[in-house]
């Protein structure tokens, strides 16, 4: 689930906003677009409805949740390091502080990743050759272009 670091201010004011331009809880395409130049956002219209693809299964719209993880998404309220340990924490659920890297290996080949990638993409983060990864490592990897 995505953190976000958005004010109760700020999420009024997506709230408000959705609720004063949404019809039957669904945001439309225009309203949509002047929510996000709203927020720094200036989304062409393909870029706009491929946003709309993306994030609802009605072409028409977006939902008041889905506004909210578009705006997250295009502006510095999401916080990061608040997922990745959330991410940590799935994969080390013993809390040893470390996720060994037969696990990881696992999760990143459900990714579409071939094996020699995986390996490369471990060699790049697991310099200390130790069968595992730390949290330190573990936040280079989510950082990585896949």
């Amino acid at each position: 689930m995505a953190k976000y670091n958005l004010s109760v201010k700020q999420y009024q004011g997506v709230l408000e906003y959705f609720n004063k331009f949404s019809n039957n809880d669904v945001m439309g395409p225009d309203e949509l677009r002047a929510a996000l130049i709203k927020f720094g956002v200036q989304p062409t219209w393909n870029e706009l409805h491929g946003m709309i693809d993306a994030i609802s299964v009605n072409s028409c719209g977006i939902t008041l949740q889905a506004l909210v993880d578009l705006v997250a998404m295009y502006s510095p309220l999401r916080d990061v390091e608040q997922e990745h340990m959330e991410a940590f924490r799935i994969y080390d659920p013993a809390g040893v502080g470390r996720i060994n890297l037969k696990d990881m290996n696992m999760v990143t080949s459900k990714l579409g990743l071939s094996q020699a990638d995986i390996d490369k993409l471990m060699a790049s983060i697991n310099v200390d050759k130790q069968g595992y990864i730390g949290y330190e490592e573990f936040c280079q990897l989510m950082l990585k272009k896949l």
